[in-house]
């Protein structure tokens, strides 16, 4: 039984190759593709972003246009300058550092991201770092040598607009400022 179903099924297979074989290419995809007449198509339509800008045809860029004030920039230069009473006449060092969370008081930070590190001399630290923009603050910690001295906290916003000089971030031709006094 099993043969006379092998056999059937070759001779099945035999007959549809057979049949598909000599036609003059009457049923070959490619002359077949090649005599269809061609059609015409109808360009995709496009949306409008809802927005300031027109993006239907934005093949032409000269009419784009951006605010003055917007940066391409990816980072930024902050420039630091701490001037702490409380750390003068001891040796400090200085960590600022871009990954933490607050939970009151407290921070905890990674000290990984601790891009900048360095000596206190009589209570004056001055760096300056880049800061890539993906981050809107940065903490700084004073660690003091002596162990009965508690490390110094204190967190700083540098993508907030100013309006005063009072805050502790500050705008100096393009560069901001963050100061600890």
């Amino acid at each position: 039984m099993k043969k006379i179903l092998l056999s059937s099924a070759i001779t099945a297979s035999l007959a549809v190759m057979t049949g598909c074989g000599s036609d003059n290419g009457q049923n070959d995809p490619l002359q077949t593709a090649a005599a269809m007449p061609a059609t015409e198509t109808t360009p995709a339509t496009t949306e409008t972003v809802t927005g300031e800008v027109d993006l239907t045809d934005v093949s032409d860029t000269r009419t784009l246009s951006v605010a003055k004030e917007f940066s391409f920039d990816t980072a930024q230069t902050i420039d630091i300058a701490f001037d702490l009473e409380s750390a003068r006449n001891t040796d400090a060092s200085v960590s600022i550092c871009t990954d933490y969370t607050q939970d009151g008081d407290a921070y905890d930070i990674d000290y990984e991201s601790c891009t900048v590190r360095g000596p206190m001399y009589d209570g004056v630290f001055s760096h300056s770092m880049e800061v890539t923009n993906e981050f809107s603050s940065v903490v700084a910690v004073v660690w003091f040598l002596d162990p009965t001295m508690p490390p110094m906290y204190r967190e700083f916003s540098i993508d907030t607009p100013l309006a005063s000089a009072e805050r502790s971030v500050k705008s100096v031709n393009q560069r901001r400022v963050i100061a600890w006094k």
